[in-house]
């Protein structure tokens, strides 16, 4: 399962800003900014495959109607609904249930670095530390095109397009943080 981008839409930018550094931590969602009004968020939401969205800020439930309109998947942030359609998670629940209704696993749909040989962790694990890849070559005894080749299979595997992302997938770190979205940003 490749990561998903996710938009944090919260009326506190404090708030927004808490929930997608927390979000980060999981390796399967990457913030891809922060709204605090519905407009910021709609502009936005061209860029997420799923959005966190305060029930309480206005024009919420305006926003989840269009962002289910592109395929964006909606957790509204709140309690009680009258909307069969909302997908409900509690200001009070941890943020693991919020991560989990952003992004559910299917059967065998678990993001994961086994699928990895003994050696593309190896060199993973050289690159994660900052090796570049005639380092990890030198350190390894094979040639840099070895090495390269390695790389593109681990990329293809985790489903990313390049070193830090792998490394974020595999290992849980974040390397690039949640900013929150520009009107400049959001006209790209």
């Amino acid at each position: 399962m490749k990561p998903r981008t996710v938009l944090i839409a919260h009326r506190s930018a404090m708030v927004a800003e808490g929930i997608a550094a927390a979000l980060a931590r999981y390796p399967y969602i990457v913030p891809v900014g922060t709204a605090t009004t519905a407009e910021e968020a709609a502009r936005a939401g061209v860029l997420a495959d799923a959005a966190a969205v305060d029930a309480t800020m206005p024009g919420a439930d305006e926003l989840a109607v269009l962002l289910r309109s592109r395929g964006v998947r909606v957790a509204m942030i709140g309690d009680e609904s009258e909307d069969a359609e909302d997908l409900r998670v509690s200001s009070n629940a941890t943020v693991a249930s919020l991560a989990s209704a952003l992004v559910p696993f299917g059967p065998g749909e678990e993001l994961t670095s086994r699928a990895l040989s003994p050696r593309e962790h190896e060199i993973l694990a050289l690159a994660a530390r900052g090796l570049a890849a005639k380092q990890v070559a030198r350190q390894l005894g094979i040639s840099p095109k070895t090495v390269e080749q390695h790389k593109t299979r681990i990329f293809a595997k985790l489903g990313v397009r390049n070193q830090t992302a792998a490394v974020s997938v595999a290992y849980g770190v974040r390397a690039f943080p949640s900013y929150r979205v520009s009107d400049e940003a959001a006209t790209v």
